[in-house]
């Protein structure tokens, strides 16, 4: 009976443990997200990014470095867009750029799905502020862990077109030294948890531009 009353124990404690560990492992351990740092509001399902404006969330389980990368879309090998981007200890510092799969510096470079090989940005971020971690693709409710949240300022002053936006670290080794050592499934934002920015199309700011030109119209006839 004791044996039974053993095994029995052993069985509901492994499935404690197995549950717990897959609470933590539905957030990834990178992700882009909303500057709330919760549920994307504005999810695109068919590229499986987080649409994301002026201000972000990158979220990591892990303190230490990242590397947050900017990458033109479509595909280009022009600098198409200027940014200073910025996080909760000031300015990013740019660590690489360039045409291709970043880090440009190493073999280990990020997998394409369908936006490289493009012009791209590297940028390095420490993360250093803790917090809870959520899930930021919709459909996964209550998923969060502890980990490090941090806020980025795009500053975004000249863009062509898109920006796709993916979040990296290192096992060993820094982007800055050319010797970054990427372990796949595991280093690297998975494409559900990509970001992308899209700027208001030209017409909608003309269309903008126009009612209020009517507006003003509508103004001086009444005075």
């Amino acid at each position: 009976m004791h044996y039974y009353k053993g095994f029995i124990f052993r069985i509901f404690s492994s499935l404690a443990v197995l549950f717990a560990a897959g609470n933590v492992a539905a957030v990834p351990s990178l992700q882009i997200g909303d500057a709330d740092g919760g549920v994307c509001d504005s999810y695109d399902a068919t590229i499986e990014d987080c649409i994301v404006g002026g201000q972000f969330t990158a979220t990591s389980l892990e303190a230490g470095a990242g590397y947050l990368v900017f990458s033109a879309v479509p595909q280009t090998t022009a600098d198409t867009f200027t940014i200073a981007p910025s996080g909760d200890s000031g300015a990013l510092a740019l660590v690489d750029s360039g045409f291709g799969a970043p880090p440009f510096s190493d073999r280990n470079d990020l997998a394409p799905h369908g936006i490289f090989d493009t012009y791209s940005e590297v940028y390095r971020l420490d993360f250093d502020t803790s917090g809870t971690v959520f899930n930021t693709q919709p459909g996964n409710p209550g998923d969060s862990a502890p980990g490090y949240i941090e806020l980025i300022d795009l500053n975004l002053t000249a863009l062509t077109d898109g920006l796709h936006i993916d979040l990296f670290r290192c096992s060993s080794g820094s982007v800055e030294g050319g010797d970054c050592n990427i372990q796949q499934g595991f280093d690297v934002a998975p494409f559900s948890h990509d970001g992308s920015y899209v700027p208001v199309p030209a017409a909608v700011w003309l269309f903008g531009s126009g009612l209020l030109g009517l507006v003003g119209i509508a103004r001086r006839k009444r005075a």
